[in-house]
């Protein structure tokens, strides 16, 4: 049992995870104006400080078990940082931050030994505040095993994920298990390669363990807070635009932009769907995957006709903003005709493509119904996929093929994916 006295550290604990992960989403959510270098910063950062407090400072919760704040409370912060990346943009992104982590982490390691020879006792040194140079030099064995780990981390956070993601439906559900499971996983590869012959070992595999499953519940809320609401959220225009000077280039640039969005949903319209076709396709790098995704209101007649035309265009509206919010910043979104919609995926092969399908066939009703639209009535959609090159090398051949298997899944019943 905690003792009271003790309860604080805990809550302190637990206060100190939730400062970390809205660190990082602020961060996060200025990558459109500053990309993606302060978030890096920002982790490579807290990595480092977890990694040292990991290995030297531990709070005694009851008589059995020792937590250490570094490893329950900031560690968890990296792989929350990589799941983020990698679901709101690309596998890519992610893979940048992995190796960004990876340099911090050995750049930081070698200029702690540097530093620490300042601190070593001589008549020329002046330490007034006593710091030992132990506090910069981490055991070898420590930076190894736990290098290792972050780099397995990184690569098991994203799999789990998409092993989780097939099978359960809430966001926040998927969140914590997928970092449940990997943050378990180091947990035991960190403390065993650095403390297996020590006394307390099975005292601190145990902490360490509950400490970051219960972590693992802050970030995944945080996640799934963010991601339902924060990139749902149409931003005004702020200091930015006003201190920014658009010459002609950019004012016509603006007015393009302007002229190929659907006045209906705010998403691209046709236009811009057909010249970024045959620009990722016709024109694109040869051998680079690129994924049509053709999604299909079901039953979109009936929802004009029980619940009126208003209302169909708001069920459009709420559709077309929860497919935007599913999609990286590189992806298109494109209002098709009607209440059909055209999205292109660069960069993306139809099994990663057929994933986020699943993704987006569960958040449409679920969108619909958080925002109230047609009362009664589950909205759903039916969405085919086809690939450049696996289903064609030409523009025409890959959206017949995808139209061909939205119209299959509509022949089967609706409410599916169609992605062969």
């Amino acid at each position: 049992m905690i003792e009271p006295a003790l309860a604080w550290q805990v809550a302190l604990m637990g206060v100190e995870a939730a400062i970390a992960a809205a660190l990082l989403l602020f961060v996060f959510s200025l990558r459109g104006a500053v990309g993606f270098a302060p978030l890096y910063t920002s982790v490579g950062v807290l990595y480092y400080l977890a990694t040292l407090l990991a290995g030297s400072t531990f709070v005694r919760i009851t008589a059995d078990l020792l937590v250490s704040p570094g490893s329950v409370a900031l560690f968890p912060a990296a792989l929350f940082a990589v799941l983020l990346v990698y679901i709101k943009e690309d596998a890519r992104e992610a893979r940048n931050m992995i190796y960004g982590l990876l340099a911090a982490n050995v750049l930081a390691a070698l200029l702690g030994i540097v530093v620490s020879r300042h601190l070593s006792p001589g008549p020329h040194t002046l330490n007034p505040y006593d710091l030992p140079a132990a506090l910069f030099v981490q055991s070898p064995r420590l930076f190894l095993f736990g290098l290792l780990a972050l780099f397995a981390d990184a690569i098991l956070i994203i799999l789990v994920y998409e092993a989780f993601a097939r099978r359960v439906r809430s966001l926040f559900f998927r969140a914590w298990a997928s970092l449940a499971v990997v943050l378990a996983f180091d947990t035991v590869v960190f403390v065993t390669g650095g403390f297996v012959e020590n006394p307390a070992y099975g005292t601190l595999l145990l902490s360490a363990m509950l400490g970051k499953v219960s972590a693992a519940g802050i970030y995944a809320a945080a996640l799934a807070l963010y991601l339902k609401r924060a990139e749902t959220k149409h931003v005004a225009p702020g200091l930015k635009d006003l201190f920014q000077v658009l010459t002609y280039r950019q004012k016509y640039e603006a007015l393009q932009a302007q002229a190929s969005r659907d006045p209906l949903t705010g998403v691209r319209n046709r236009g811009h769907f057909d010249e970024q076709l045959r620009t990722l396709v016709d024109a694109g790098e040869p051998g680079t995957p690129t994924t049509v995704m053709m999604v299909d209101v079901d039953h979109f007649k009936r929802i004009n006709d029980s619940h009126g035309h208003a209302e169909g265009d708001r069920a459009l509206r709420v559709i077309a903003q929860a497919l935007a919010a599913s999609l990286r910043s590189t992806d298109h979104v494109c209002r098709y005709g009607g209440e059909e919609f055209g999205i292109l995926l660069p960069g993306t092969p139809l099994a990663a493509a057929e994933a986020l399908a699943a993704r987006i066939r569960e958040e449409v009703p679920a969108a619909c119904a958080r925002a109230g639209v047609c009362e009664g009535m589950r909205i759903t959609v039916t969405i085919g996929l086809a690939a450049c090159p696996s289903d064609g090398r030409e523009s025409d051949a890959v959206l017949r093929a995808a139209d061909r298997r939205l119209y299959r899944g509509k022949a089967a019943g609706r409410d599916r994916v169609i992605a062969a």
